[in-house]
């Protein structure tokens, strides 16, 4: 049995670099699109051999329930005919994907070894030092495709180092310098990712702990105005420049109103998969674009699609309210469980708070969730939330 133990955090240590190095850093140069697909599906096959070693069916039920919600809203789908079969089914697979990456990662629950630590962190710092190098040379745009994907890399980057590192002081400044290498995409959001992860790192590390009291109430509500601040250009553009010009409503302003509409028109359950705010719903092109007066938008046409699947919230809409619901509970669990941990380091509970505001900010002007990077960073979630298969300590 140890010899299994070993095998599979050795197993899963090979994984999550190649997930790393294949799946964010070289996924847009190298455009190998099916490589986030291919992780989740090793990751179903490696849980299932986990869960069989254990002989513990009990602990496939997140698995299960994950399954029978998608199982339903795919027949929901078919059965209002949201789209065409072909869209509802790449919906289907996009869709499920971060959660298989999460669940799976929580059953697996692995541990690094002190060596593979160590080679993690300087992987982390080289890979750093060759965004910067990439940038200096004029390939960013070749490198990366777009700005953002610089600063999702960086960020990837340094939530990496954070998890394999020791959380020394000397730590904490090459995380926030890894962190800093997001500043060459010059995207407002990150700017405020940024600013919260710096104080909540230097918070932790001097008081040890994130707890609701009075100090973490002030500390968050100066994270809240910093964010704010350093994003509020962005903002400012997206989502309030944009929706006051009537001639041509920008698309993120578009989507987000558009959004609360069809909350209220498709209750409980939503518009279905593959009708609005995703990749599939662009590539077959979905009637309700057309339904809601936005087939006639620049940016969301049916022959330029470009800002359909620009940013994660509008995809909601497809789950109604009760999707919307069940989606902030899959955070409040995360979130719940890590705060009741006795066991849990600050810089693992950290971490999952990090993860929780990345995803929160990104989410306005970004569908990273459902990408290959966003994947990566689920894939990471699941590893440090507590699971009862694993001593917490020892991360």
């Amino acid at each position: 049995m140890r010899q299994l133990v070993i095998s599979k955090n050795n197993l899963f240590f090979y994984f999550l670099i190649f997930g790393y190095l294949f799946g964010v850093i070289f996924y847009d140069y190298l455009k190998f699109d099916f490589t986030d697909e291919l992780m989740a599906l090793f990751l179903v096959f490696f849980a299932g051999a986990t869960v069989y070693e254990r002989k513990d069916i009990k602990q496939l039920k997140p698995l299960l329930y994950l399954s029978l919600i998608f199982l339903f809203y795919t027949v929901y789908s078919f059965i209002i005919k949201s789209n065409v079969p072909q869209a509802i089914l790449t919906d289907l697979a996009i869709q499920i994907k971060p959660f298989l990456g999460f669940f799976c990662a929580w059953l697996i629950a692995p541990r690094l070894n002190k060596q593979q630590r160590l080679f993690t962190s300087i992987l982390c710092i080289l890979i750093g030092c060759l965004i910067v190098v990439i940038f200096a040379t004029g390939n960013m745009w070749t490198f990366f495709i777009h700005p953002s994907r610089l600063a999702t890399s960086a960020t990837v980057t340094a939530l990496l180092y954070l998890y394999v590192s020791s959380f020394t002081w000397k730590d904490i400044l090459i995380f926030i310098i890894l962190l800093s290498v997001g500043f060459l995409s010059t995207r407002s959001k990150f700017y405020g990712f940024w600013g919260v992860s710096t104080i909540l790192i230097i918070y932790v590390k001097i008081f040890r702990e994130i707890k609701i009291g009075f100090k973490s109430i002030i500390t968050l509500s100066v994270v809240i105005i910093i964010a704010i601040a350093l994003s509020w250009e962005k903002i400012v553009v997206y989502y309030i420049d944009g929706a006051m010009n009537s001639r041509e409503m920008w698309s993120r302003p578009a989507m987000m109103g558009t959004l609360f509409l069809i909350l209220i028109d498709y209750l409980p359950f939503g518009c279905g998969l593959g009708s609005f705010g995703t990749f599939a719903s662009a590539k077959y092109y979905s009637n309700t674009y057309a339904e809601y007066g936005l087939d006639k938008l620049w940016g969301l046409s049916e022959d330029k699609p470009d800002f359909i699947a620009d940013a994660f919230y509008p995809e909601l809409a497809q789950f109604g309210i009760v999707g919307v619901v069940l989606y902030f509970w899959f955070w409040g669990w995360i979130l719940t469980k890590a705060n009741n941990s006795q066991s849990l380091q600050p810089k693992c509970l950290l971490l999952i708070y990090l993860i929780f505001i990345f995803f929160l900010i990104e989410g306005i002007a970004d569908s990273t969730f459902t990408h290959n990077r966003g994947l990566f960073i689920l894939i990471l979630l699941g590893i440090v939330l507590p699971n009862s298969s694993r001593n917490e300590q020892k991360l």
